[in-house]
């Protein structure tokens, strides 16, 4: 009976040893596990932080959008107007155009009435 006892401690301690190894290849592998998780984690405080600098981009990018959209409109309304004054200003031009043109044709429908009553007078004394 000494023997089957010291047979069965004897199947326990080698099972024990065998629970053991078990628990040490577990434990290196968790071990492992841990170094990999923090090596994740690391990468993803990375992510955070580029996404964090991604976001900033974005704001600078959304920004800038606005200001361009501003700048547009104001571009547009200026064209607005400079069309708007460069009617106006060739509707002046030919009514100054049109002012001119009447005072040069009254100059010289007077001078040819002038010049036709001297022909006219100058006709007259010659046939006199």
């Amino acid at each position: 009976m000494d023997k089957q006892i010291i047979e069965i401690l004897t199947g326990i301690q080698s099972e024990m040893k065998e629970f053991r190894s078990e628990l040490t290849g577990i434990q290196g592998e968790m071990k492992g596990f841990r170094s990999e998780l923090t090596g994740i984690q690391g990468e993803m405080k990375g992510f955070r932080s580029e996404l964090t600098g991604i976001q900033g981009e974005m704001k600078g990018f959304r920004s800038e959008l606005k200001e361009t959209r501003t700048d547009v409109k104001d571009i547009k309304e200026t064209v607005n107007r400079i069309e708007a004054s460069q009617t106006e200003d060739v509707i002046a031009l030919l009514k100054v155009s049109k002012q001119n043109s009447e005072e040069d044709f009254h100059y010289l429908n007077t001078r040819i009435t002038n010049i036709d009553k001297r022909v006219f007078n100058l006709e007259n004394r010659t046939e006199g």
